[in-house]
């Protein structure tokens, strides 16, 4: 077709005028921040990768619900595939597209999705995943995904104590061969079918082996005498090399299976811990084939006795910031300025009817975890004072109404995201749910 000079001019004009009535359309769109950061990265380097993290959300008490249950004669009973009721069984609604749009629409880039798995096997005998649940927690992940964030999945409360391995699926740490031969074959055919299931997904979906592994009831230490080494702190450096040889065992599974190759995989060292150096100092990740694709998983709801503990500590002073420089410091230090990448997968402050205190304490830990490289992953039970929580409890950590789909605390998020953001950051979305 022949385009003359006044043909060409008439386009010209029309271009010209579509491109000025898009601009005035688009004028009067006020876009939150999650908006105008929702481009993605995949990190070229864990440090880079942990950084592109920005700012998560946990599903808390949720595909981590658990169906075991201690009867009146004491009796433990291990439920080895309860169903896809679960995911309600400590209080939660079912997950839905709409709960997960709004965690991003406020302005996090990262969700974390706790499962665990123990409860879904169909076959114990090779640990097989239910299908149903399998799909479940795939459902869930897509919600995320498909909204261009980054997801977090991992084996969460599959920790057994010692006396109780033996009738359930799952791993403990032992020195025992048995154990830890059961351990590692639970936790191979568990991370094998979760590499095979997501093996087409892209490196915003990361693996992380393990959630907090410990001694669970401290038998462990106690069977060996260690009087200093309980569930929740220990300072033997074989329990440490038991915990990285179960996570050598993951890595290895996750490798195994096309396409994840290259995918970041978080490790935790002893209960997860990020605010103790002295357990840290112990731990060893364990080896990769993928080059610079190990993170360190990271939990620290700190100070411990204004954040977690069921002390009267509702004041967050110089003491409490003195302890978080402390903290960040030491992993800036020690993990990110030597190049291996943190992520700080869960932290909060429980509510202890102190809200003025705990937005200070967000502004300042999400500026010290910034400042450090180091994403945080806010932790939320959607439990509070207000609706039935117990401040002696240490666990009101809730911040999304999931049923309502509005913010028990705005503040407290604002706070945290400028924070991250900058002071420029401003969210409709906080206060028009």
């Amino acid at each position: 077709m022949e385009i003359t000079q006044k043909k060409l001019a008439r386009m010209t004009i029309l271009l010209a005028a579509m491109v000025s009535l898009t601009s005035c359309l688009n004028s009067g769109i006020k876009k939150s921040t999650s908006e105008k950061n929702s481009d993605f990265e995949i990190g070229k380097t864990s440090v880079e990768m942990a950084g592109n993290m920005t700012v998560g959300w946990n599903l808390g008490n949720t595909l981590d619900a658990t169906a075991d249950y201690t009867d009146a004669a004491g009796k433990f009973h291990c439920t080895d595939n309860a169903g896809l009721r679960t995911e309600k069984n400590w209080g939660m609604p079912f997950t839905t597209k709409e709960m997960i749009s709004a965690i991003k629409d406020a302005g996090f880039k990262t969700i974390r999705i706790p499962v665990s798995w123990h409860n879904h096997i169909s076959d114990t005998k090779n640990f097989t995943v239910d299908q149903q649940w399998m799909s479940r927690v795939k459902e869930v992940v897509d919600y995320a995904y498909n909204l261009k964030m980054y997801v977090i999945i991992n084996i969460h409360h599959d920790n057994m104590a010692i006396s109780k391995i033996g009738g359930c699926c799952g791993f403990a740490l032992s020195d025992d061969p048995a154990v830890q031969k059961k351990s590692q074959a639970y936790i191979e055919k568990i991370w094998t079918q979760i590499a095979t299931t997501f093996k087409s997904y892209d490196n915003r979906l990361v693996f992380e082996v393990l959630n907090e592994p410990r001694d669970i009831g401290g038998e462990f230490a106690s069977a060996k005498g260690w009087a200093n080494s309980g569930e929740w702190w220990t300072n033997k450096r074989e329990v440490m090399d038991i915990i990285t040889s179960y996570e050598q065992t993951a890595v290895n599974a996750i490798r195994a299976v096309d396409g994840n190759q290259d995918r970041y995989i978080m490790v935790p060292g002893y209960a997860g811990s990020g605010a103790d150096k002295s357990m840290l100092s112990l731990y060893t990740l364990p080896k990769d084939s993928a080059n610079d694709r190990l993170i360190l998983s990271a939990h620290a709801y700190s100070p411990y006795n204004f954040a977690m503990s069921t002390s009267d500590d509702t004041r967050f002073g110089q003491d409490d910031k003195d302890s978080l420089d402390a903290i960040f410091s030491f992993l800036k230090t020690n993990y990110t300025d030597k190049g291996i990448g943190v992520v700080m997968g869960e932290a909060s402050a429980s509510d202890k009817n102190n809200l003025s205190d705990r937005v200070a304490w967000a502004s300042y830990y999400f500026a010290k975890a910034r400042d450090a490289k180091i994403p945080v992953v806010l932790w939320d039970n959607m439990v509070t004072v207000s609706t039935g929580g117990d401040i002696e409890s240490g666990e009101c950590h809730g911040y999304l109404d999931r049923n309502k789909l509005s913010w028990y605390f705005p503040t407290f998020i604002e706070a945290a995201m400028k924070a991250v953001y900058g002071s420029s950051y401003s969210n409709e979305n906080l206060s028009s749910f």
